[in-house]
């Protein structure tokens, strides 16, 4: 079997559909209880649900996956579905310590993979058959991680080193087999720091052989391509992804960029991102062995779906930014559908819409505005309920608290009452006490409840330790 060396054989390989959306969290451990996650963009979705005993795949994990492509690579060029390697070869590529615990997460790490599925749904491109659709399966069939102890023990008996296997499950590995892969620099990629970096470099690093420069719809891109939760908002996505940029900036891969032309206004509630190809980059036709097979974007197999042609489409999407693509897509089908135009030919139509960038049509709301708007609602329904229950506490508390004062003037007998309103009149706050002398002058009897409400229980309060009545409410 050949030895792993990252640093002179740095050529791995990435299959393609899984570089397209994340299969696995960003984070270093999933949330407690969440064991399924999706992503989605248009009409594609990939949901990836854990087993009850690891759960969800995480950043680490996936490097565990691309480990094991170059592994395959190397051992059989993608002919077996079974891999051999000892864990001390595989945590020598990912460049994890050689120590206890990382032979148990990588072990862990192995388990949990046999035991993840994904379900694509319209998102899983066949590269057979040249069509995108449905697909569910675990990456993994089975793992077999071999212990020192039994290889200690073979070593004794002087039999063959027994060695740790995997083997990729059948409907996955078609893919390796109609050759939907890639290539994938592993010194580039397992030089980054960020999972949030690796996991942009694998999605733009599967565009960018088609052309230098792409546009994109922020959000989708953060959000559904690279991982982001869908909770944040604009400005916080983009402080998420810049660390990213700049590392596949200074790397080389990504071309500099000033914030203003990266990141552009495109409408209300939207943002398009724009990266263009760097000098450490693969040039055109380099990063993938597979162009010519390539699967069509989701927006070229979207336009072919509207009647555009394959030619048309490719074109299309290869001289224009995928946000005006796909808003104009969109604002197409809504006028269609609301019979604001007659549209006898939609192909042409779309096209000339997508050339000519027409302008938006009035009373149109895109997908995205309304999914941000949904997001401000839902988010004014999270901060009214807090506040809600912020109410009703401090309600609570302020009955909880009168009912103490209460409790404590009910204990005290008539000689230990009198002794406290003496006491409370001497230390009151001088212009309350004036006026409840005043008020007593003129209404006698009457001015007592004055008395309690401004004099006796504000210095009860005081005795418990209780904060003023005001400040409570």
């Amino acid at each position: 079997m050949p030895t792993v060396d990252p640093l002179w054989d740095a050529e791995g390989r990435d299959e393609m559909n899984l570089a397209e959306y994340p299969i696995a969290l960003l984070a270093d451990r999933a949330p407690e209880g969440v064991k399924t996650i999706a992503y989605h963009d248009r009409d594609e979705t990939l949901t990836i649900t854990g087993s009850d005993l690891l759960g969800l795949p995480t950043a680490l994990d996936v490097d565990v996956i691309i480990g094991l492509l170059y592994l395959t690579k190397q051992e059989s060029r993608f002919g077996d579905m079974t891999v051999h390697f000892t864990r001390y070869q595989l945590l020598q590529l990912l460049g994890w310590p050689d120590r206890g615990y990382y032979y148990e997460r990588l072990t862990e790490s192995l388990n949990r993979w046999v035991g993840v599925t994904l379900i694509y749904k319209k998102a899983w491109w066949d590269n057979e058959t040249k069509t995108k659709g449905n697909h569910s399966f675990h990456i993994l069939e089975s793992a077999v991680v071999i212990e020192q102890e039994q290889r200690r023990g073979a070593r004794a008996q002087q039999a063959s080193l027994p060695l740790s296997s995997v083997r990729w499950s059948s409907e996955f590995f078609k893919s390796f087999q109609a050759n939907n892969l890639k290539k994938l620099d592993l010194r580039a990629y397992f030089s980054l720091k960020s999972a949030i970096s690796k996991q942009l470099y694998r999605f733009l690093d599967k565009r960018f052989y088609k052309k230098a420069e792409w546009t994109f719809d922020m959000r989708a891109l953060a959000c559904e391509h690279v991982g982001l939760s869908r909770n944040y908002e604009t400005w916080r996505l983009k402080q998420k992804l810049q660390p990213a940029i700049d590392e596949l900036t200074e790397a080389g891969f990504l071309k500099p960029s000033p914030a203003d032309r990266r990141f552009k206004r495109a409408g209300r509630g939207q943002w398009t991102v724009t990266f263009a190809r760097g000098s450490a980059a693969p040039s055109l036709g380099e990063a993938a062995p597979q162009a010519a097979d390539e699967a069509p974007s989701g927006l070229e197999a979207e336009l072919v779906g509207h009647g555009v042609s394959a030619g048309v489409a490719r074109e299309l999407v290869r001289s224009f930014p995928e946000g005006r693509i796909a808003a104009q897509i969109e604002q197409t089908l809504w006028l269609k559908k609301e019979g604001r135009r007659k549209i006898a030919d939609l192909a042409a139509f779309l096209t000339k819409a997508i050339r000519d960038d027409y302008a938006r049509p009035a009373g149109f709301v895109s997908a995205a505005e309304k999914a941000e708007q949904q997001r401000a609602a839902n988010e004014r329904k999270k901060l009214e309920a807090a506040e809600l229950r912020r109410k009703r506490e401090r309600e609570r508390q302020a009955a909880d608290e009168k009912r103490r004062v209460a409790d404590y003037w009910e204990k005290l007998g008539g000689p230990e009452r009198d002794a406290l309103d003496a006491e409370a009149l001497a230390t009151g706050k001088p212009e309350v006490v004036r006026s409840y002398q005043e008020n007593k002058r003129i209404l006698g009897p009457m001015a007592e409840p004055l008395f309690r409400i401004g004099i006796r229980e504000p210095f009860i309060r005081l005795k418990l330790g209780l904060p003023p009545e005001a400040a409570a409410e």
